[in-house]
């Protein structure tokens, strides 16, 4: 039996003795992976296709945490969050919500099973299981609907939306381990747990809040691991914990919005001429011919930490980084897509990483750029197959977590998966320091009418994979423009 646990927002140093110690101990014991990689944008759900499929965004199409689907909602961005919308999608494209098989689709092709669980958004759940293949649920609802029914005859409903974290990773793990493991008996179990994600966002890293909450997790990660090695016995158990990405600090803030329409790109903040969700700017009606104009906008800006263009747009704007630089550029990527600057500043916990966000909100700490520390994912392996007592630093990715799984089943993952097997982890491989680790970097210049951007992404190799490290950039200012940042 494989157990994959998702930590969501996990940074790799917050693994300590003092803050998580058995998962600490597991990490000691087993493999612990220090330069882990997540996708970009270094967010959720797009981090959730990759889990599920072994891909990045330009093959499985969840390309931001939010999207613009006209045909579900013409004014603003479909939350992924909300399943139903995901499905609206697909359905408005008559395509597969994910462009490539998923995880579970292709252990039921072999004859094996999949059971998953999400304490987090109904759509980061589902997004782990789309075909639903194996039973799935959620704090708020389960898939198939008979495994719903199921629920709610036994514990009497599903919880409602004021329910707490902590009430949301009860829920699902007594789900779990009460009803869909004894009677599936699967292969493969997948749980999403929503922490440290939310205390950290609105409490900080390192805040008493948050700690308290990964010492939370670490207890019912270690009743879950005594309880899932009982019905192992002999065949034993192997785990794997890894999250969806890293975690940044807020150091500022910025409003795209407001500056696109005061620089006349769209009518008003909110006109959907220019709709924005989280990394995307897509174009619509004649703002579409506008795209070198907005990308050369964007790039003037300090806060803005990259720009990316949609390949098959390079023509328009031909001094542009590809979002292929990245992994992205499916058709439903928006024509423009940044990240906010990122740097090392530090907290006032003295945890580096710093990010600039859109808005003023509550948020005290987020994800989703392309800095180094949004990027570095936590991956953690022991048990059953698994290499005892080793620190992994060969770059390796959310998107090999799939085909290390079909390796360690026996089975052989599909070409097409952008991951690869984490053999230097696993007991028939070589060991991590055999392997060898190069380094490389690809640059734009953007040349505006009031500044000039020099972008670099830094990519990791090893095994014949890249993996993008960061995405670093210097804006040199023209002295009517608005600033310059490195």
């Amino acid at each position: 039996m494989i157990l994959l646990v998702i930590w969501d927002g996990l940074r790799p140093d917050m693994v300590r003795s003092d803050y998580t110690p058995y998962l600490h101990r597991m990490a000691r014991e087993g493999a612990f992976c220090r330069a882990g990689h997540a996708a970009f944008p270094s967010a959720t759900r797009i981090n959730a296709a990759s889990l599920s499929t072994g891909c990045y965004p330009c093959a499985h199409g969840i390309v931001d945490n939010e999207m613009y689907a006209p045909a579900v909602d013409a004014q603003k961005a479909i939350s992924c969050a909300d399943w139903r919308a995901l499905e609206g999608m697909a359905r408005s494209e008559e395509a597969r919500l994910l462009g490539v098989p998923t995880l579970g689709e292709l252990l039921q092709r072999a004859g094996r099973r999949m059971v998953a669980g999400g304490s987090g958004s109904p759509g980061t759940t589902y997004l782990i299981n789309p075909t639903v293949t194996g039973p799935v649920v959620n704090w708020a609802v389960a898939w198939p609907q008979a495994a719903e029914e199921m629920l709610v005859a036994r514990y009497g409903g599903m919880l409602a939306q004021t329910s707490s974290s902590s009430e949301r990773n009860r829920f699902v793990l007594r789900a779990l381990c009460e009803v869909f493991i004894p009677t599936q008996r699967p292969d493969v179990i997948v749980l999403w747990l929503t922490e440290p994600d939310h205390s950290q966002h609105y409490h900080g890293l390192a805040s008493p809040e948050a700690l308290a909450m990964l010492r939370e997790l670490d207890a019912d990660l270690e009743g879950l691991v005594a309880y899932l090695e009982g019905l192992c016995g002999a065949d034993g158990l192997t785990c794997i914990l890894l999250s969806d990405h890293g975690f940044e600090s807020v150091a500022g803030h910025a409003d795209p919005d407001r500056e696109l329409a005061e620089a006349g790109l769209k009518r008003a903040p909110d006109s959907n001429e220019i709709v924005r969700a989280s990394n995307s700017l897509w174009l619509t009606g004649a703002a579409r011919e506008r795209v070198r104009d907005v990308a050369h906008f964007m790039a003037e800006w300090p806060w803005v930490g990259s720009v990316f263009v949609r390949d098959d747009l390079l023509t328009h704007v031909p001094d542009a980084m590809p979002q292929s630089a990245v992994w992205g550029g499916h058709p439903r990527a928006a024509q423009v897509m940044f990240s906010y600057r990122a740097s090392a500043q530090p907290n006032g916990e003295g945890v580096p990483g710093s990010v600039v966000i859109s808005g003023e909100g509550s948020l005290v700490a987020t994800h989703g750029s392309a800095g180094r520390y949004a990027l570095n994912n936590a991956l953690i392996a022991w048990g059953r197959g698994v290499k005892k007592g080793i620190i992994s630093d060969v770059p390796c990715g959310i998107v090999d977590v799939a085909p290390t799984v079909l390796h360690l089943l026996g089975l052989e993952p599909p070409a097409h998966m952008a991951g690869r097997v984490l053999h230097e982890l696993l007991d028939d491989g070589p060991p991590p320091e055999a392997l060898a680790v190069t380094t490389s970097a690809r640059e734009a210049i953007y040349r505006t009418p009031n500044a000039r951007r020099h972008q670099v992404a830094h990519y990791s190799h090893a095994a014949g994979r890249a993996y993008l490290d960061q995405v670093t950039s210097s804006v040199d200012a023209h002295p009517s423009a608005k600033g310059s940042s490195t």
